[in-house]
């Protein structure tokens, strides 16, 4: 439901700004009232029709379940705007076997409604989630009902039928959602259901699964089951909000390493990464190419800097298509870039260089009269230097050299001579 909050946003966004979004955020709003209102009385009328009643002694069950379920749904772990981790449905089967289907609608319902109320959500926004909580439920009960009467109500019998009830729990559950997101999207509801079913399929079923177990538990234990299955569920819960928050600080972590070290306007890294690696005591086999851009400065004053921004971009793409995906380009400064060519020596480092350097050939525009070209040297470990450092000083001695060689060619380093 976040993600039906995130369309409806960009589009009263659209809106605002004047997109002519106007008329089609009211149709838009119009029809999703129209389908939870629906959800909402369709659940209350089937509710009504299905009636079971109470069963005697069943309201300890009835406590305990509706507490886990609120608890269990609070704790739902989301992924990205599809998918989604939750032990929810585990608790769905025992609830039908031990309270009935009634009960279990009413509990289903109140979840919604305890959702919406704790999180101030709009008022149809809880509506909705109450209905299809509640109707999810019912289907469930009514298939495990039908099939354990076709396949029997123990053994192998029972398990068929809590199958095909958290079958029944899931599709209803995501083809009720995927309608409302497929209305918003503008898409069909069937490519929208399908490919939120692929997504959420598995982890709903794991979470099916464990209900099945759970049943089986309380149909032994009884009480004493429900409470000791109850609290197992809880710490699973907590244990897995617990593994996402971790997962969200490192990714958040990594997203600010990367920012410190990629550089925003090319993607290339930054120096800071150069520098990292400069201090890493590893003995590895690596080529360095160091190469600069000729004739930069007279390029930026003829066509501006910022067709000089666009060359420094088109570089680095160009450099990315002619290298492996493991190498990695760093921008040394203003149009210097440096190349790691891990496992390589500096014979098959220029191979690459000269590939890098075909790419560039190709690069034309109307605007430039003359071609971007690169001067640039090769240095490489251990057949240079094992010191990282003056592997790099002597990488840019070579292109130096082939800077005063006329540039736009390629120099490896050569100790004691001029590069060739």
């Amino acid at each position: 439901m976040r993600r039906i909050l995130d369309i409806h946003t960009e589009i009263t966004n659209k809106s605002q700004a004047g997109f002519g979004g106007d008329h089609l955020l009211e149709r838009l709003e119009q029809r999703m009232n129209r389908y939870t209102e629906i959800v909402a009385i369709v659940a209350m009328i089937l509710g009504i029709i299905f009636y079971s009643g109470y069963r005697s002694g069943s309201w300890p069950y009835i406590v305990v379940l509706a507490v886990l379920q609120i608890y269990l749904h609070s704790g739902s772990v989301s992924i990205d705007d599809r998918s989604y981790i939750s032990l929810g449905t585990s608790a769905i089967l025992p609830m039908i076997l031990l309270c009935g289907t009634t009960p279990s609608m009413l509990i289903s319902a109140f979840k919604g409604i305890y959702d919406g109320l704790k999180n101030r959500k709009a008022w149809r926004r809880t509506l909705f989630n109450a209905g299809q909580f509640a109707l999810s439920t019912l289907a469930a009960s009514l298939c495990f009902n039908k099939v354990s009467r076709l396949a029997g109500s123990t053994g192998l019998g029972l398990i068929v039928a809590s199958g095909a009830a958290t079958v029944a729990y899931v599709v209803c559950n995501i083809g009720l959602v995927r309608y409302l997101v497929a209305m918003i999207k503008g898409v069909t509801w069937w490519s929208e259901f399908k490919t939120s079913l692929q997504v959420n399929f598995l982890s709903s079923w794991s979470s099916g699964f464990i209900g099945i177990i759970f049943a089986f538990f309380v149909l032994r234990y009884e009480l004493f089951g429900l409470l000791a299955f109850s609290a197992l569920l809880i710490i699973l819960s907590w244990l897995l909000q617990a593994t996402a928050e971790v997962g969200a600080e490192r990714a958040l972590r990594k997203e600010l390493e990367e920012e410190l070290i990629i550089d925003e306007m090319t993607g290339a890294y930054k120096f800071r990464h150069l520098n990292n690696w400069l201090s890493e005591p590893t003995d590895e086999e690596v080529s360095l190419l160091f190469m600069d851009i000729d004739n930069f400065a007279v390029f930026n004053d003829t066509y501006g800097h910022a067709e000089g921004d666009r060359v420094l971009r088109l570089l680095v793409e160009t450099i990315e298509g002619s290298i492996r995906e493991g190498d990695q380009i760093v921008r040394y400064g203003g149009d210097e870039f440096v190349v790691f060519l891990r496992g390589m020596d500096a014979e098959k480092a220029k191979h690459v260089a000269e590939r890098i350097m075909e790419n560039l050939a190709k690069l034309k525009d109307p605007k430039w009269d003359d071609p971007v070209t690169v001067s640039l040297g090769i240095a490489a470990r251990p057949q240079h230097s094992r010191d990282k450092r003056q592997l790099l000083l002597f990488a840019d001695q070579a292109m130096y050299n082939a800077k005063n060689s006329g540039k736009n060619n390629i120099q490896i380093y050569r100790a004691g001579k001029d590069s060739a």
